[in-house]
């Protein structure tokens, strides 16, 4: 039986990284003019993001601990 996740649960989000596929370039760069729209009083709509590549979900490759080290205290007299 298949059971459905919620991706937005935080432990979810710490575990595997969704990648949508679409290109928000144009987005990115219309957001940061925002602004200057709001100032002037422009309304612009955001543009589109067209998709460019499927959806991927990837899981987060957890680095590894290094070796520790153990620090002997020297005593001083």
């Amino acid at each position: 039986m298949t059971e459905w996740i919620d991706l937005n649960d935080a432990l979810v989000r710490t575990t595997v990284r969704i990648d949508d596929g679409c290109d928000w370039t144009a987005w990115i760069i219309w957001q940061m003019c925002a602004n200057w729209r709001m100032r002037n009083g422009i309304h612009q709509p955001p543009p589109a993001r067209p998709k460019v590549a499927v959806v991927t979900i990837t899981p987060i490759k957890k680095p590894k601990k290094g070796k520790r080290h153990r620090v002997e205290e020297e005593e001083y007299a």
